[in-house]
């Protein structure tokens, strides 16, 4: 089982919520003090959404390009610190199936062990990039959460990971990905959330170019771990800051238990 242990990035500890829907609960140790936004600055305010006053899809359209996609995510340490977070908090073994919900390119098959892999992404460039360099340790699919052919390639998964994709999609996108992983998760499978969030504790600098990034839909930490709690009973967070270049606060989240449909 993953350690409980908390991300050298945050002083606050790893906390768990069980339950499901409205009869979550959040289990959290004493010591631990709450993330929730500040009384005097109102959660909608964290919404990226209503602070862009750019088109995102015109700005950020070359990235649309692999190669510039994955010289970015060089220059900003973007798989470093979710190699970390992996390394460091979700054991593999073998024989696990993995699920790459938006693989992209395939950079996460750079810090997973051999395992037996399956990544999906709309983008037709993602995946070709992703076959040329690491077809020969996965299988790879262009398509999105509502493809039936995904669903029958991700069924049995005993981890289904979304690394940094979530904030990009809408919010039936998001359910669409959640839905598909709860559905296709083993009972002792795992689900693995990696985004960007706004909370009371964020570095300045890092909520100011969040509200600039790519993804128009990022949320706060309080947000996202309600909705996946619609979707599993278990949800260990892990509070990571400030992480990349443009000092982001991430929400990392281990998910187990699905809940009933």
């Amino acid at each position: 089982m993953e350690t409980e242990r908390a991300s050298r990035h945050t002083n606050r500890p790893a906390r768990a919520i069980e339950g499901c829907g409205a009869e979550r609960k959040l289990c959290v140790s004493p010591r631990i003090t709450s993330s929730d936004l500040p009384l005097d600055r109102p959660e909608g305010s964290y919404s990226s959404n209503k602070m862009a006053t750019f088109s995102r899809d015109t700005v950020y359209a070359p990235l649309r390009l692999p190669r510039l996609y994955n010289l970015l995510q060089k220059l900003v340490g973007g798989g470093r610190d979710r190699a970390d977070f992996i390394r460091t908090h979700v054991v593999f073994h073998p024989d696990d199936r993995v699920i790459d919900a938006g693989c992209g390119t395939g950079g996460a098959l750079e810090f997973l062990p051999a395992v037996n892999y399956f990544g999906f992404d709309p983008n037709p460039d993602y995946i070709r990039i992703a076959q040329s360099r690491y077809g020969s340790r996965g299988e790879f699919f262009c398509g999105d959460a509502s493809s039936s052919r995904v669903r029958e390639l991700a069924q049995d998964a005993d981890a289904f990971l979304s690394l940094g994709v979530l904030h990009h999609l809408t919010d039936q996108q998001i359910d669409e990905i959640l839905g598909l992983a709860r559905a296709c998760l083993r009972p002792s499978g795992r689900f693995i959330f990696y985004e960007p969030c706004f909370s009371a504790n964020d570095d300045w600098v890092g909520r100011m170019f969040m509200r600039l990034d790519r993804g128009g839909n990022i949320k706060t930490d309080r947000e996202w771990r309600a909705l996946l709690s619609d979707y599993f009973a278990t949800v260990e967070e892990h509070i990571r800051r400030p992480v990349y270049l443009f000092r982001y606060t991430i929400q990392a989240l281990i998910a187990r238990n699905p809940c009933e449909r």
